[in-house]
């Protein structure tokens, strides 16, 4: 392949945007997916699609690293899956307990093996950020040596670069509204307890938890001043 000049809105005129969504338990991550915009497919890991059940998303659901690899192949070359504008995972952090107990079981080296996992995830999720739709990674998350709030993986290495792979890092929590009661919110960017990030700049500290109207923001381009 010969290089050529292009510019920048080029380059990212013909993909979508790659999300992680955090949060604590039950806070509505899963519930969230069905604001999707366009046609989603729902890929379940964590069997926890309860949330769902009254509507009939399309879903396929992940068991074992093999059926993440082949669902990879098949996003990328079979015409029957290009019909969807949003991929969901729910969730990569459970994609890595189970890749982890699988080298786990097959490696004695407790170290080596979560090296291995740490390697497959990378690969994995740079490959599904880079596919044409909407990528939306669903994650758990944790409270670290720090005290911040940050997504929630087996080993440190996911964690740590994270943030350097995805284009937004966005957290769902409940705050206090101005009524005095909760709101369920999507924060975008980093505050002293919670590590978020916006890289489209579009997006404000509080979103409602509507992803299609995130996902307009981020490719309107519309920078926040």
């Amino acid at each position: 392949m010969s290089l050529s000049i292009t510019t920048t809105s080029k380059l990212c005129s013909n993909r979508g945007t790659s999300i992680v969504l955090s949060g604590p338990p039950k806070v509505g991550k899963s519930f969230s997916l069905r604001t999707l915009p366009g046609r989603a497919l729902v890929v379940d890991i964590e069997d926890g699609q309860l949330c769902n059940q009254n509507v009939d998303l399309p879903a396929v659901q992940i068991r074992t690293w093999a059926d993440a690899e082949e669902l990879l192949v098949k996003l990328k070359g079979d015409p029957e899956w290009h019909q969807f504008d949003c991929i969901a995972v729910d969730s990569i952090s459970e994609l890595a307990e189970v890749r982890l107990s699988e080298t786990l079981g097959s490696n004695s080296n407790k170290m080596a093996a979560y090296g291995q996992m740490a390697d497959d995830l990378t690969k994995w999720l740079k490959e599904m950020a880079r596919l044409s739709q909407h990528i939306i990674f669903l994650c758990k998350y944790q409270r670290n040596k720090a005290g911040v709030w940050t997504p929630l993986f087996p080993g440190s290495l996911l964690e740590q670069n994270l943030f350097f792979w995805m284009d937004e890092i966005l957290v769902m929590r409940m705050v206090e509204g101005a009524d005095g009661k909760a709101q369920r919110v999507i924060q975008c960017n980093s505050c002293e307890e919670h590590q978020a990030g916006d890289r489209s700049g579009t997006l404000d500290f509080f979103e409602a938890p509507d992803l299609t109207n995130i996902i307009t923001k981020i490719m309107s381009g519309a920078i926040q001043q």
